[in-house]
This record gives C-alpha cells, structure tokens and sequence, in this order.
C-alpha cells in the first residue's frame, strides 16, 4: 500500500469531505485494486481484469485533464508495471486480438507495444496483467465513475450445436451488478432446456458462471449471482439456441440497473472506492508515479 498511498489517501481524504463535496462542479471518481501474482520470464503469471472507469489523459506533473478521455496504458496504470527489457518487462495483454504494452527500459522505461501505440483499453475489453517480475504486485486502477454503458459493441459468434464460443468481455461499470440487469437477453444470448445447453456467463476468476433456462428450472440459475467492478468474463453463446449476435451493455436499458432503480455511482465492497470530488484539477487523484 506504501507504493499507491498517493491515490489511496487522496481518496480517503475525499470520502471524510464527501457531504461537502455534493453541489457541482463535481465529479465521481474511484480506484479499485487486484493483485497480480508473481511469474517469471520463463513462467509469467496472468491476472485477467476489466476496467471499472472512464480514465484521462494525464498530463504533467501528473494531473488528469478532465474532459479529455484515454484508454492508454500509460495514462491508466502509469510507472505501476514492471520496467525492463522488451521480453522481461511486465505486460498488460488484451485477451482478444493479443495487442500489448510494455515498460522498456532500453528507452528509459517509455510505454510501447500495439497497445499503448494503436486502439488502446477500449472499454468493455478484457486484458492480462502478465506478470513477469519475480514478487506479487498490487495494482490500482483509479478513474472517474461512468456507469451508463453504450460504449462498445461486441460480436459474440455461436458455436455448433451445444458447442459454445466464449467471448472475453468485461463490463465498464463501479456497481455490484446483479446478474438480471445487463441486457443480454434483448441482445440475443438465450437459455436452453439445460445448464449444458443454454448461453452462459463466466467469470474468468475461479470459474463460477450463470444461465438462464427456459425449464424445467426456469430464470437464471447458477452460482455467478453478482458481477464485481474490475474483473473479467466470458460470454458463452452456443449455436443450438441460434446465431451470433451483438452485444453492447446499456445500463438504461429493458432490466438495465438505472431503470430498476440501482444507483448510478453505488459503490463495491471489492478492494476499492468510489468518492465523490471537486473538479479542479489539483483535487484529481492520478496513478502516475505509483510504483510497486
């Protein structure tokens, strides 16, 4: 916790101001943190994550500029990976099309990799922290809170039959979601008569899942009852209960968590916080200079 106090005491210093801090200008702003665990070179470790926040492009001395959205690694973890050569250094991997970044430190540990320099962490992607460096790391990702969704579409392809294709997908959101509330269903992802043959949802940590049955047991069943801010998914669409489809989360949406009276900036009990803060820029909380 020493190498992220910044952003930690920033944001307790935040929360004790927060009744102060209700009129506008105001923006909502949270961190959450996972732990990567130690890998090697020759034995990386992967930690799968998703992005709880919308992130900025920070500036120097390391003040975010609001209104100036960045899905750069640079700008989203800072100097928190491990820094060394091309093939030793710590690497944040997007799951699907394989781009990523890197700290090399053959160029004073400046980012690189089709990551940092192409697209970027797109929201509603899911990644690996590849762990190279030898010891644990505590990450923190802090960010300001936008929970409406509508920000990427994603083709989920069906596999054959009850054959399953599994799509990475993590949703960009600070709430605890219920599993009732994301929209899939609209989209296209559908139950069957059985656990074995109906679309499903995992989450790529310890492997627990939900389905929704159209009997005997119908509605969603299964031991995923909650969706926790900063991890990462798979959407399982099977070909036996029809074709690809797309799917773009939309928390206003039919079931979605604003029309079923959720609060839009309810906090998780995850590792994390959310707090609400003034606008000025010097009151911003950034992970530049945090170093594990």
């Amino acid at each position: 916790m020493k190498k992220v106090m910044f952003v930690v005491v920033m944001l307790l210093v935040a929360s004790a101001c927060f009744a102060q801090l209700q009129s506008p200008p105001s923006n909502v702003t949270g961190y959450v943190k996972f732990s990567a665990s130690a890998g090697t070179p020759a034995a990386p470790s992967f930690t799968a994550f998703g992005q709880p926040f919308k992130f900025w492009d920070i500036g120097l001395p390391g003040i975010p500029t609001y209104g100036s959205p960045s899905t750069s690694p640079s700008d989203i973890f800072g100097d928190q990976p491990a820094c060394n050569t091309i093939g030793f250094a710590d690497r944040i991997w997007r799951q699907d099309g394989g781009a990523q970044a890197y700290r090399n430190s053959s160029v004073g540990c400046a980012w690189g990799g089709s990551l940092e320099t192409g697209a970027g962490m797109e929201a509603g992607r899911a990644f690996w922290y590849v762990n190279k460096s030898g010891a644990l790391r505590d990450i923190v990702m802090a960010g300001e809170v936008d929970n409406t969704g509508d920000y990427l579409s994603v083709a989920c392809a069906a596999g054959v039959g009850d054959a399953g294709i599994f799509t990475p997908y993590a949703w960009r959101d600070s709430r605890s979601l219920d599993r009732s509330t994301l929209n899939l269903i609209a989209s296209g992802w559908a139950g069957g008569t059985l656990p074995t043959n109906s679309d499903q949802v995992w989450q790529q940590a310890g492997g627990t899942f939900y389905y929704d049955t159209n009997g005997p047991t119908f509605g969603f069943n299964g031991s995923l009852v909650t969706l926790e801010p900063g991890k990462a998914f798979w959407i399982l669409n099977r070909g036996s209960n029809g074709g690809a489809f797309n799917y773009n989360y939309d928390a206003t949406g039919v079931n979605g968590p604003l029309s079923r009276g959720i609060s839009p900036t309810k906090p998780a009990d995850n590792g994390g916080s959310i707090s609400k803060i003034g606008a000025s820029p010097t009151g911003k909380t950034s992970v530049k200079g945090a170093r594990n």
